[in-house]
């Protein structure tokens, strides 16, 4: 291994150029624009939007291998994901596609090549390499699924106080476009008002209200918003009054909340069996029992002696 080391040294240097090149290949204004939250995705997706601009001198590379295949069904989740992440607007899904190969080509590179042959000195099995281009694959379904996840929970934690405060503006007199308006205004910003705000100017610019709240709840994608968006417009076909329709879907999603962190804490228990099994209970044992085993087999040896 000592004599890799210009190998090592040279692969090293070779990921800083790539990783400083990248970086001055990301303009100044979009970090601008990234940090004041001007992004098609919204605050959320600023540092995403960084990241998805400096990577693409990279993967557009494999743009030409990736527009042949339709999978139209995989093309659609992948939209779907996109708005749900706060990312619409910032990748198509052929680019989507040509960063999946970038990265299948990147863990090869990375841990097929340069792991295996400059510090293991050998090369891998086929199936290794195979392994690892398929891993590197689907990194990217990780990081977009993550980021879903992160938005969603976000949207899920601020959602109680949001609901109360349109609720005490619906209560209050105004009517429910100008309640949202009003949690625009007041409440901290968020993806959950960003997704307020733009269904509030889709109601402005002539969509209706119940089309509008089909559309919140098609682009969030979590049960709390389209039971949200499904009493909402059960109240307008009927002609219910929204206040108490919002208030009862208020004190729900607070019990709902409530019981989720309930759930997670019991769940807690049960994931901390296996780490206590695997690594605590071993070294107690070690603690407890390994004198006395050192005692029983050495005992008579340092007494003789």
């Amino acid at each position: 291994m000592l004599g890799r080391g210009p190998e090592i040294l040279f692969a090293g240097l070779f990921g800083l150029s790539v990783f400083f090149a990248m970086r001055a290949l990301t303009p100044r204004d979009l970090e601008a624009e990234a940090a004041a939250g001007a992004l098609p995705g919204g605050v959320e997706s600023a540092k995403e939007a960084v990241l998805v601009h400096a990577l693409r001198p990279l993967y557009s590379i494999f743009l030409p291998a990736v527009r042949p295949f339709a999978v139209p069904g995989y093309r659609a989740r992948i939209e779907r994901q996109f708005v749900a992440g706060g990312m619409a607007g910032l990748m198509s899904t052929d680019e989507f596609l040509a960063y999946k190969l970038a990265m299948a080509a990147f863990f090869e590179l990375l841990f097929g090549v340069v792991f295996g042959y400059l510090i293991l000195g050998a090369s891998l099995p086929i199936p290794v390499h195979l392994a690892l281009m398929l891993l590197g694959s689907f990194f990217p379904d990780f990081w977009l699924s993550s980021l879903v996840g992160q938005r969603q929970l976000a949207i899920r934690k601020s959602l109680p106080y949001v609901m109360d405060l349109l609720t005490l503006s619906v209560e209050a007199g105004l009517d429910f476009i100008a309640g949202v308006g009003k949690v625009c205004e007041k409440a901290k910003a968020g993806p959950l008002v960003d997704e307020l705000s733009f269904t509030l100017r889709e109601i402005q610019v002539g969509a209706t209200r119940q089309q509008a709240l089909r559309n919140l709840a098609r682009r969030v994608d979590m049960p709390e918003l389209r039971s949200f968006a499904a009493l909402l417009i059960q109240a307008d076909i009927l002609g219910a009054s929204i206040g108490p329709v919002l208030r009862a879907q208020s004190d729900l999603i607070r019990t709902q909340r409530f019981q989720a962190a309930e759930r997670a804490g019991a769940y807690a228990a049960t994931k901390l069996l296996f780490p206590l099994i695997l690594f605590i209970m071993p070294a107690v044992f070690v603690v407890i029992f390994g004198p006395i085993i050192l005692n029983f087999v050495y005992g008579d040896m340092v007494i003789g002696g």
